[in-house]
Protein backbone atom coordinates (compact mmCIF):
# COMPACT_ATOMS: atom_id res chain seq x y z
CA UNK A 1 0.00 0.00 0.00
CA UNK A 2 2.79 2.41 0.96
CA UNK A 3 4.72 1.57 -2.23
CA UNK A 4 1.68 2.32 -4.44
CA UNK A 5 0.98 5.64 -2.68
CA UNK A 6 4.65 6.57 -3.04
CA UNK A 7 4.56 5.91 -6.81
CA UNK A 8 1.38 7.96 -7.22
CA UNK A 9 2.96 10.84 -5.30
CA UNK A 10 6.07 10.73 -7.50
CA UNK A 11 3.95 10.64 -10.67
CA UNK A 12 1.89 13.64 -9.51
CA UNK A 13 5.04 15.57 -8.62
CA UNK A 14 6.56 14.91 -12.05
CA UNK A 15 3.31 15.87 -13.77
CA UNK A 16 3.10 19.13 -11.80
CA UNK A 17 6.72 19.91 -12.64
CA UNK A 18 6.05 19.42 -16.34
CA UNK A 19 2.97 21.62 -16.26
CA UNK A 20 4.75 24.70 -14.86
CA UNK A 21 6.74 25.45 -18.06
CA UNK A 22 3.63 24.83 -20.18
CA UNK A 23 1.57 27.35 -18.27
CA UNK A 24 4.41 29.86 -18.30
CA UNK A 25 4.72 29.52 -22.07
CA UNK A 26 1.06 30.48 -22.46
CA UNK A 27 1.61 33.75 -20.56
CA UNK A 28 1.06 36.68 -22.90
CA UNK A 29 3.73 39.35 -22.86
CA UNK A 30 3.24 42.01 -25.50
CA UNK A 31 4.36 45.55 -26.14
CA UNK A 32 2.17 47.90 -28.17
CA UNK A 33 2.17 51.58 -29.06
CA UNK A 34 -1.48 52.60 -28.84
CA UNK A 35 -2.15 55.84 -30.76
CA UNK A 36 -5.38 56.80 -28.97
CA UNK A 37 -6.81 57.07 -25.47
CA UNK A 38 -8.75 53.95 -24.49
CA UNK A 39 -10.72 52.31 -21.69
CA UNK A 40 -10.01 49.02 -19.93
CA UNK A 41 -12.85 48.03 -17.63
CA UNK A 42 -13.82 51.38 -16.16
CA UNK A 43 -10.36 52.96 -16.27
CA UNK A 44 -9.35 55.53 -18.88
CA UNK A 45 -5.79 55.11 -20.17
CA UNK A 46 -3.91 57.57 -22.36
CA UNK A 47 -2.25 56.83 -25.67
CA UNK A 48 1.29 55.54 -25.51
CA UNK A 49 3.39 52.43 -25.12
CA UNK A 50 1.88 49.62 -23.06
CA UNK A 51 3.00 46.20 -21.88
CA UNK A 52 0.38 43.46 -21.63
CA UNK A 53 1.04 40.46 -19.43
CA UNK A 54 -1.14 37.58 -18.36
CA UNK A 55 -0.68 37.33 -14.58
CA UNK A 56 -2.58 34.06 -14.16
CA UNK A 57 -5.30 32.14 -15.99
CA UNK A 58 -7.91 34.84 -15.39
CA UNK A 59 -6.05 38.10 -14.80
CA UNK A 60 -4.21 40.32 -17.26
CA UNK A 61 -2.10 43.40 -16.49
CA UNK A 62 -2.03 46.34 -18.91
CA UNK A 63 0.77 48.68 -17.86
CA UNK A 64 2.07 51.91 -19.35
CA UNK A 65 5.75 52.22 -20.20
CA UNK A 66 6.34 54.50 -17.21
CA UNK A 67 4.19 52.25 -14.95
CA UNK A 68 2.04 55.23 -13.86
CA UNK A 69 -0.88 54.02 -15.98
CA UNK A 70 -1.86 50.45 -15.26
CA UNK A 71 -4.90 48.30 -14.73
CA UNK A 72 -5.52 44.65 -13.92
CA UNK A 73 -8.54 43.09 -15.58
CA UNK A 74 -10.32 39.76 -15.54
CA UNK A 75 -10.11 37.98 -18.91
CA UNK A 76 -11.38 34.74 -20.37
CA UNK A 77 -9.78 32.43 -22.91
CA UNK A 78 -10.52 33.10 -26.57
CA UNK A 79 -9.63 31.04 -29.62
CA UNK A 80 -9.13 32.38 -33.15
CA UNK A 81 -9.91 30.54 -36.34
CA UNK A 82 -6.30 30.77 -37.48
CA UNK A 83 -2.83 31.43 -36.13
CA UNK A 84 -1.44 34.94 -36.60
CA UNK A 85 2.28 35.71 -36.77
CA UNK A 86 1.85 38.97 -34.85
CA UNK A 87 0.27 39.77 -31.53
CA UNK A 88 -2.76 42.04 -31.61
CA UNK A 89 -4.81 44.21 -29.34
CA UNK A 90 -8.39 44.59 -30.56
CA UNK A 91 -10.45 47.59 -29.51
CA UNK A 92 -14.18 48.22 -29.90
CA UNK A 93 -14.72 51.76 -31.22
CA UNK A 94 -17.86 53.79 -30.58
CA UNK A 95 -17.55 57.33 -31.94
CA UNK A 96 -14.22 58.53 -30.57
CA UNK A 97 -14.12 56.11 -27.61
CA UNK A 98 -12.05 52.93 -27.69
CA UNK A 99 -12.47 49.91 -25.39
CA UNK A 100 -9.93 47.07 -25.22
CA UNK A 101 -11.80 43.86 -26.07
CA UNK A 102 -9.28 41.14 -27.07
CA UNK A 103 -5.61 40.32 -26.71
CA UNK A 104 -4.03 37.90 -29.20
CA UNK A 105 -0.63 36.33 -28.64
CA UNK A 106 1.77 36.04 -31.61
CA UNK A 107 2.21 32.64 -33.29
CA UNK A 108 -0.86 31.27 -31.54
CA UNK A 109 -4.57 30.87 -32.05
CA UNK A 110 -5.13 31.51 -28.34
CA UNK A 111 -5.86 34.85 -26.74
CA UNK A 112 -7.73 36.60 -23.96
CA UNK A 113 -11.09 38.35 -24.09
CA UNK A 114 -12.38 41.11 -21.83
CA UNK A 115 -16.02 41.35 -20.83
CA UNK A 116 -17.82 44.55 -21.78
CA UNK A 117 -17.96 46.90 -18.84
CA UNK A 118 -21.12 48.73 -17.88
CA UNK A 119 -19.59 51.90 -19.35
CA UNK A 120 -18.94 50.20 -22.69
CA UNK A 121 -22.48 48.80 -22.83
CA UNK A 122 -23.90 52.28 -22.16
CA UNK A 123 -21.74 53.91 -24.83
CA UNK A 124 -22.56 51.14 -27.33
CA UNK A 125 -26.28 51.68 -26.73
CA UNK A 126 -25.98 55.44 -27.36
CA UNK A 127 -23.69 55.20 -30.37
CA UNK A 128 -24.66 52.40 -32.71
CA UNK A 129 -21.90 53.13 -35.25
CA UNK A 130 -18.49 51.74 -34.55
CA UNK A 131 -16.29 48.81 -35.28
CA UNK A 132 -13.18 46.94 -34.31
CA UNK A 133 -9.76 48.55 -34.43
CA UNK A 134 -6.66 46.33 -34.40
CA UNK A 135 -3.31 47.48 -33.06
CA UNK A 136 -0.33 45.23 -33.81
CA UNK A 137 1.77 44.27 -30.83
CA UNK A 138 5.12 42.58 -30.59
CA UNK A 139 6.52 40.23 -28.04
CA UNK A 140 8.27 42.14 -25.30
CA UNK A 141 11.71 41.03 -24.21
CA UNK A 142 11.53 39.32 -20.85
CA UNK A 143 13.64 40.87 -18.12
Amino acid sequence: MYNHAHRVLIALTLFAGLMVPATQAQSIMLKADIPFDFVVGNKQLHSGEYHVKQINSGTTLIQGKDASSSVMVITTMAQAGKISDVGKLVFNRYGDQYFLSKIWAPSSDMGRELSKSRLEREVAQRLSEGGAIVVAAKSAAKK
